[in-house]
This record gives structure tokens, C-alpha cells and sequence, in this order.
């Protein structure tokens, strides 16, 4: 039997069931694609329809079973209603894959769904792998196969596209022909009731044509195995991904601060990162991004070196590269005489580099310079910026291919990009570069964007996770799923983490007894079931400085909270504030957070996210990406923690989180840090709730408020 991906990629006998000579027709659309002279397939098209003989030029017959021989892939554009009956007899016919064009289904509401799950079902019964439905189709360039609504074929390249967007299906044949984007294979999800991104991105990583996987993900149905299957192949290929959704209308309440900054877009993103993933913001820097990495190499370093025949140019170009994170580094002493040795007087050698207006010279300056940058390790990749006249000179463009050709002939793996400010008279240079496999960008804004994807991002896996005695989940639970303080402070106590001095007390007196044993000041904390924001409700209060003080704090509580016990704490002397904070996404399982905690949680939503285990190293890298991890290193006369010793503490509370299955949410805000001295002086913990789903718990975030 033909295995699904050699009958969807490269099948030897295509079916379309729906098929119709009317031109308006998608079962025209269809035959007329897979037969077209310029597309060049060479496999067999029969079309199925109840009464043809003949459509198109294709043999017809009343049904798949008709059809004489082995059916590799059948194409299905009939109404709705209509396809499980055409799932049941592709199964009947060993047909093994169908691409499911109609839409129709889950996409139009509650009958569409159930109708989506009666195709399901047919098709798990009958051995059938579906494509859809309600998507744009696939295409292979290499064998010419045009199983799409498509116009044409794109030109033959190796950029394979895995979309939700039938548009971007679209797309990619407009690009190719505007600027010879190449592709080698666009495979549409739709719907996604059967193959899905993870299936599919597992076999592009195995395709020897494609070079690069471009993914527009509009839904993500198994996050942790997009995770691991982007991770293995980012290995081999570059992956490039545009996450559309990012911003919903209405975001859900949270009753933590886990739960409120590691949201489904900050996981999403977070996660394709820490699997070596390059993320674009829109769909053309996505088709942009991938066409280059296509073309050059990724960028693996951040210091770039631009020569330009415009000044003004220059500037623009390098504000916009450092506004993205990258760097313009004045060059050494040493490389600015060596260049400036070949420029004119008024030219500019520190970087950018600038040859002026010596026009007949501009082939020899370019050339030079941009030898010189390729040749040089102070920068890691080169920006020729190609300006009207420089342009308009096929010979500039020449010396620039001439340079990157060199560069790959010595292993160099550094990259070259044009930033191109030209009019339409200048674009047979254009697409003479890009065919030599040097990409341009329309303008410095482009060319900073598309830079800035290109740059290679570090593979993170996730930690092995360690052996540990069992996490006993204890009974101490209120109605919404929280520990109570002191189950979550004993918690984290058994398991050697650094918690503040606690005792929970029941009455005013036995409060203040308590505090004068455990030394002032004293914080204490009212206890009550559902209390989430215990500041918010006035359920705190800090520098009680005798047991006067403990007991009336105690006796407020009971006057407007109701009768309870409190957590009575010794309060910690002044330090950095952080937080740290765990949970389990219903799609990417177990994930951990690190930011600037105390009221800075909510001020600067500055926080870093992994998915989890991780180890030491891998938690050290999230405290850089901080906006403000600046604190962290000291100001203002307070020492700098400790980032090593706090990294430790980052992996050793994602692998404890790990090992306690039946914990669903955890936050730890503030830990008071001073040094390499770390105190957990708040903690708040939830458990999963049995009855529910993870998808369903994550939905119930807000039940606390």
C-alpha cells in the first residue's frame, strides 16, 4: 500500500470526485491544473462523475471503484452533504488519502461540526487519511503536481509552505513570479480533522527539497508535539512561522499572575522560540523571511555592516537595524583605513560605509568594500544598499554576486542582503541578484524587518526530567481548587526551597505570642476560601512592629472578612522583587515563568516563559530577555543578586512542578532577593481539577475574582 505522504505528495493516479467541464466550477478548476502542459505532472487524472465518460481530456467513471487500477489520491469538491459518502467509498477503493477542498464544515457552526465528525469517523473507520477540510489543496513542484485552487504553478524552489490560509496558497504564485521566490511544496491544513502541522512539518523536515518550512498557524491543536517536532527539525532546516489570533477582542480574567502573563499567545510564542523557531509579524515578512534563508544563509550574530552610496540612506538603515536588536559596530582602527584607502575624500569608512557620489568608480568601491566586510569577523553579516544610480548599474550588481559567490566557495556562512532603493527601470538588476541567490529588500524598513527574522535562533530543548520521590498532593483545598497558605508554604518547605519564617495563628492572642517568639516585624495575612488578591481585599498588613499591633491587625480582619486563622510571617528586610510562576497549558503542558515580581508583576508584564523542565542554563537565559533586567545586576547601592543561584532555583521549581502531577497552577510572588539570598514569602497553588479538562480549567482562570 502507498503510504499517505507519497500519495499526497507524489501520487501516481489522481482522482477528482466532483469533477465538471463548466469553467466556473471548482471540478473544472481542478482538472485543468493537474492536466496543464506547463505544470508538467505525469501522473494519471480521472475524473469521477455520474455520467461522463470524458471531461476535460480525463477518462471518467460513475465512482472511484469504477476506476480500473490503484488510486493513489482523491481530490473532493463536492458539496458537503455529500463527502462521507465519498470517504466510504475512497476506504472501499484502497484509496489512501483525500484532500477534502469543500468547505462547509466546522468552520460554518453546530451542523457543520457534526457533519465534520461523521467525515471523521468514516474516515478512521476506512483507513482513509483526510487533507482538510475546507482548504485550498497541495502542490509539488517537483513532480508538477497542481492539486490546488491555484492559478499556476509556482517556480520550483526550496521554501515549503504548510498554511491554514488558502490565500497565502494564492500568494505564493504571485511571488514566485514577481521575484522568483521558489517553492517546492505548499500543503493546505484547513480544517485540520486528520493531518495537522505536526504530522506535516515531521515529513518537510524529512523532504530533501525543502530547504526551508514556512508555517502560517491560524490554530494550534497539539502544541507539545508542534513543540518537539519544530525542535528536531530546526536542527536540520530553518523554520519560519507567522501566528495569526495573537490579539483577541476579550482576554479571559485570571486569578493569578501565572495565569494572567502566560497567556495562550505569550506560550505560543514563547514556546516556537525555545524551539529554534524564526517568528514573523505578518504574512509578507513570512514569504520575505523564508524566500532569503532560501537564498543566504541565517544570520548568526547581530553586528551588521552596511555600504551605501547614500549617507542619509545609512542612518535610516542603521537606526532601524538597532531598533529591531541588532548593531551597527563602528569598525576597528585597523579595517577603516584599509577601506577608506579605497574610497574619496568625502566618503566614510567607520560604518556604514560610505563611497559617495564617485560614480564611475562605484563597481570597484562596492566591490572592495563589501570584500572587505565578508572577509572580516567584526561583522556578521553585509548590507550592500543598492540606491538609484548604484542600482541602475548591472556592474555593482555584478561585484556584490561576484562577492557572495566567493563567500560560499570558502564555507563562509555569512550572509549577504541588499537593501534596494530603485525605480522600476533598475529591476532586471533586481531579479538578476535574486536569481544568483542574493535576496533585495524594497527600502530600509524592509530590509531591517526581514534582517532581524533571519537571525538564527538558538535551540532550546526541554531538561530530562529528574528522579524524585513522589509530590503527595495534600488535602487542604477550598472549593475552587487553592492550598491553603500553609499547605503550600509546607510544600515548598519539604522540598528544601527558601521560604520566609511562617505559623499560621487562630485567635489575636496566640497571634501576638507567635510574633513575639518569631521576632519583629511581622507581616501577617488573613486566610479565608477564594481570597485571590489578598492586598486588593486589605487582607495583608506589613511592619507590625509589637503584639499590640499583630492583635488588632488579627481582630480587623475578623471585623471585615469574617472569623478565620491568618499566616503570620517575619517580614523581610528590603531587596530586588521577583516572581516565579508555573502551570499547565491545556496545549503545551508545563510551562514556567521568571520576571520582576512584587507591584512590578502587573506594571511592566515583564516576564520570561519556557516550557518545562528545564535546567540551569537554559533558565539563565530567560533573565536576559527581562526589559528590566538591568535591576538585577544592582542599582542605586544594592548589590546584584545572585544569577546563577537564582537560575538554579528557576530549574529546580519547573522540575518540582513537573513531578507534582495533580498541580495545575503555581505563583510565587514576591521572592525578596538580596545577594544570593532568595525568600519565598508568598505562595499560591492550585490544583487540577479532576472532573475538568485542562482546556476547561484553563478556561476557569477567573472563577476567584
Amino acid at each position: 500500500m502507498t503510504d499517505w505522504q507519497d500519495a499526497l505528495f507524489a501520487p501516481r493516479r489522481v482522482a477528482v470526485v466532483g469533477a465538471s467541464a463548466s469553467p466556473r466550477k471548482a471540478g473544472a478548476l481542478f482538472l485543468r491544473n493537474l492536466t496543464a502542459l506547463e505544470a508538467g505532472f505525469e501522473g494519471e487524472v480521472v475524473a469521477i462523475h455520474p455520467s461522463a465518460s470524458e471531461l476535460l481530456g480525463c477518462p471518467a467513471y460513475p465512482s472511484l471503484a469504477a476506476v480500473p487500477g490503484p488510486v493513489d489520491l482523491a481530490i473532493v469538491v463536492t458539496p458537503p452533504a455529500a463527502v462521507p459518502n465519498v470517504i466510504a467509498d475512497c476506504g472501499a477503493a484502497g484509496v489512501p488519502v483525500a484532500i477534502v477542498i469543500s468547505g462547509g464544515f466546522a468552520e460554518t457552526g453546530r451542523r457543520g461540526v457534526e457533519l465534520q465528525r461523521e467525515v471523521a469517523g468514516m474516515a478512521a473507520a476506512r483507513g482513509v487519511r483526510i487533507l482538510g477540510p475546507n482548504c485550498f489543496g497541495v502542490i509539488n513542484t517537483a513532480c508538477g503536481l497542481n492539486g490546488s485552487l491555484s492559478i499556476g504553478l509556482p517556480s520550483r524552489g526550496g521554501i515549503s509552505l504548510l498554511t491554514q490560509s488558502g490565500a497565502y496558497g494564492m500568494a505564493a504564485y504571485g511571488r514566485s513570479t514577481d521575484d522568483g521566490t521558489g517553492f517546492a511544496k505548499i500543503v493546505a491544513l484547513g480544517n485540520k480533522l486528520d493531518l495537522d502541522d505536526v504530522e506535516l512539518l515531521e515529513f518537510l523536515g524529512r523532504d530533501p527539497e525543502t530547504r526551508v518550512v514556512a508555517m502560517l498557524l491560524e490554530s494550534i491543536s497539539d502544541g507539545r508535539g508542534l513543540f518537539e517536532a519544530a525542535a528536531a527539525v530546526a536542527t536540520r532546516k530553518p523554520i519560519v512561522a507567522l501566528k495569526t489570533g495573537r490579539h483577541p477582542d476579550a482576554q479571559r480574567a485570571a486569578a493569578s499572575h501565572t495565569a494572567a502573563l502566560s497567556g495562550d499567545a505569550a506560550v505560543i510564542f514563547a514556546a516556537l522560540r525555545q524551539a529554534g523557531v524564526h517568528l514573523v509579524e505578518d504574512g509578507l515578512a513570512l514569504l520575505d523571511v523564508a524566500a532569503s534563508l532560501d537564498r543566504q544563509p541565517p544570520l548568526r550574530g547581530r553586528n551588521i555592516g552596511i555600504v551605501t552610496n547614500s549617507g542619509g540612506t545609512g542612518v535610516e538603515l542603521t537606526d532601524l537595524l538597532e531598533s529591531k536588536g541588532l548593531a551597527v559596530p563602528a569598525l576597528s582602527p585597523g579595517l577603516q583605513a584599509k577601506i577608506a584607502s579605497q574610497l574619496p575624500p568625502q566618503g566614510s569608512a567607520v560604518n556604514p560605509i560610505d563611497v559617495a557620489t564617485d560614480w564611475e568608480r562605484f563597481a570597484a568601491m562596492y566591490e572592495f568594500a563589501v570584500e572587505a566586510l565578508m572577509t572580516s569577523e567584526e561583522v556578521d553579516a553585509v548590507v550592500p544598499v543598492l540606491l538609484q544610480r548604484s542600482a541602475l548599474m548591472p556592474e555593482v550588481g555584478d561585484v556584490v554576486i561576484a562577492a557572495s559567490a566567493r563567500a560560499r566557495e570558502r564555507g563562509s556562512l555569512k550572509p549577504i542582503h541588499v537593501c534596494w532603493v530603485a525605480p522600476r527601470s533598475a529591476d532586471a538588476n533586481r531579479k538578476k541578484l535574486q536569481a544568483a541567490g542574493v535576496p533585495c529588500h524594497a527600502w530600509p524598513g524592509a530590509t531591517a524587518t526581514i534582517l532581524a527574522g533571519a537571525v538564527s535562533r538558538p535551540l532550546r530543548p526541554l531538561a530530562r526530567l529528574s528522579a524524585r520521590e513522589p509530590i503527595l498532593q495534600p488535602a487542604a483545598v477550598d472549593d475552587a481548587g487553592w492550598l491553603t497558605s500553609a499547605a503550600a508554604f509546607s510544600l515548598l518547605q519539604q522540598s528544601g526551597f527558601p521560604v520566609a519564617r511562617w505559623m499560621v495563628v487562630t485567635d489575636p492572642a496566640a497571634a501576638a505570642a507567635a510574633a513575639a517568639k518569631m521576632q519583629f516585624p511581622v507581616v501577617l495575612k488573613a486566610e479565608r476560601p477564594k481570597l485571590a488578591h489578598k492586598s486588593d481585599a486589605g487582607a495583608v498588613r506589613l511592619g507590625l512592629t509589637d503584639g499590640a499591633a499583630v492583635a488588632e491587625a488579627f481582630e480587623d480582619f475578623s471585623r471585615r472578612l469574617g472569623a478565620g486563622p491568618a499566616l503570620l510571617q517575619r517580614q523581610e528586610g528590603p531587596g530586588v522583587e521577583l516572581i516565579l510562576g508555573a502551570r499547565r497549558d491545556p496545549l503545551f503542558g508545563p510551562i514556567v515563568m521568571a520576571g520582576l515580581g512584587g507591584v512590578w508583576t502587573e506594571v511592566l508584564d515583564d516576564v520570561a516563559l519556557r516550557l518545562a523542565p528545564i535546567d540551569a542554563d537554559e533558565a539563565r537565559t530567560m533573565l536576559d530577555e527581562l526589559k528590566g533586567h538591568k535591576v538585577l545586576a544592582g542599582f542605586r547601592g544594592r548589590p546584584p543578586i545572585d544569577l546563577i543561584r537564582f537560575a538554579r532555583l528557576i530549574g529546580d521549581l519547573s522540575q518540582w512542578f513537573c513531578a507534582a502531577a495533580w498541580l495545575s497552577e503555581l505563583d510565587l510572588n514576591p521572592i525578596i532577593a538580596n545577594g544570593d539570598d532568595f525568600t519565598i514569602v508568598d505562595a499560591r497553588m492550585r490544583v487540577v481539577n479532576s472532573s475538568r479538562s485542562l482546556e476547561q480549567e484553563g478556561r476557569d482562570h477567573g472563577d476567584a475574582h
